[in-house]
């Protein structure tokens, strides 16, 4: 048990620190970028300074400080929220704009929004990233294909610039999207394989109920949340469940598990606790004070009273139950010996002619 529950923890953990790290990364890159346009815009200020290119030099070192102030934003804010990513956008079309109008220097700068599509995805998912993207694809169109924004241009592109320019940054979009999905896509089938795991910890893959370890972790949350007194834990066993095998098959014999399985757990009161032991082994734990006597007997005439439908036929199977009261409050620390009772109880039921229910002999205090 101890060996399943490190295996689990480790195969858990490598999965939560992915997933997890999804969220983390993407506030992780939108600091990164920011600092790295910080320092690139205050390196073309310096470059601006020498080149005599003053106007160009206030914009880049006003949108250096604007990356920095995103920077303690983001880090005081923890996170991307909605309104700092919209004030990044509008500080990224805004230079981007000025770029495109202004053309210096020789045209170069408008270039830089073909870097918009990759940053906009990764960091900002594909459906933002991808109304992002759009959003300066139209302001290019508008600048380059409108009597209006050609207007507003100070720089002379040539036409196949203008012709060419879209086509590379709609390509630019394609590549990012085409990885981001991908990226996506694995995150989402990791997260997956996340839940898939922890349900198979916890619940028996043949039956659906809890397993063992399942069973010990909502026993170990009932003991701590709640007084428990008067309770009773019960140990079921199908009888001749080796003969059900040996007739009809091992197929059978799941079949009839599963069966019994939900017969018992429609019989047991919603508070219960009720596992999968192992084999043909169920365990039942009465969280609540109950008339633990009929209850089992309860349990018992559910199971001998239904049937298991297989390949055409009717496979009827009984219970022996063992069972042990638990008159005070249960101290987790003593609860194996529980067990034990209630294991013994359920043998002397076998040795009495099965299909019946043997109690403790006293009231167990602990």
């Amino acid at each position: 048990m101890e060996l399943l529950k490190n295996k689990y923890d480790h195969i858990m953990g490598r999965l939560r620190s992915i997933i997890v790290n999804e969220a983390m990364l993407r506030n992780m890159m939108f600091r990164w970028l920011n600092g790295l346009l910080a320092l690139v815009s205050m390196f073309m200020t310096v470059i601006n300074i020498f080149t005599k290119e003053y106007v160009l030099m206030t914009a880049t070192f006003i949108f250096s400080v604007l990356c920095v102030l995103n920077i303690i934003i983001c880090l005081r804010a923890g996170g991307i929220k909605t309104w700092l990513m919209v004030l990044f956008e509008s500080e990224v079309l805004i230079l981007i704009a000025f770029f495109f109008i202004s053309g210096i220097p020789n045209g170069f700068s408008a270039q830089w929004i073909c870097l918009i599509p990759p940053f906009a995805l990764l960091i900002f998912g594909v459906k933002k990233g991808t109304a992002f993207s759009l959003v300066a694809f139209a302001m290019e169109i508008f600048l380059f294909w409108t009597p209006f924004g050609r207007h507003l241009l100070m720089y002379d592109y040539t036409d196949e610039f203008m012709l060419r320019f879209p086509f590379v940054y709609i390509a630019f979009y394609i590549i990012t999207l085409f990885i981001e999905t991908s990226r996506a896509e694995t995150h989402k089938q990791l997260a997956s394989l996340e839940k898939k795991y922890e349900y198979l910890y916890r619940h028996d893959e043949l039956t659906g109920i809890l397993n063992r370890y399942g069973f010990y972790e909502a026993l170990g949350e009932q003991l701590i949340n709640v007084n428990l007194k008067n309770s009773a834990l019960m140990i079921i066993d199908i009888d001749n469940f080796k003969t059900v095998n040996d007739r009809y098959g091992h197929v059978a014999g799941d079949a009839v598990l599963s069966r019994i399985a939900s017969v018992l757990s429609s019989a047991v009161d919603p508070d219960a606790i009720i596992a999968r032991w192992g084999g043909e082994e169920f365990i039942v734990f009465l969280c609540k004070e109950a008339d633990y006597r009929k209850y089992a007997e309860d349990l018992r005439k559910a199971v001998e009273n239904s049937e298991t439908t297989f390949d055409g036929g009717k496979i009827k199977v009984t219970v022996s139950i063992g069972v042990c009261h638990v008159s005070k409050k249960v101290n987790p620390d003593e609860f194996s010996r529980i067990i034990n009772i209630a294991d013994n109880n359920l043998y002397a039921a076998k040795k009495s002619g099965k299909n019946c229910i043997e109690f403790a002999s006293e009231d167990v205090l602990v």
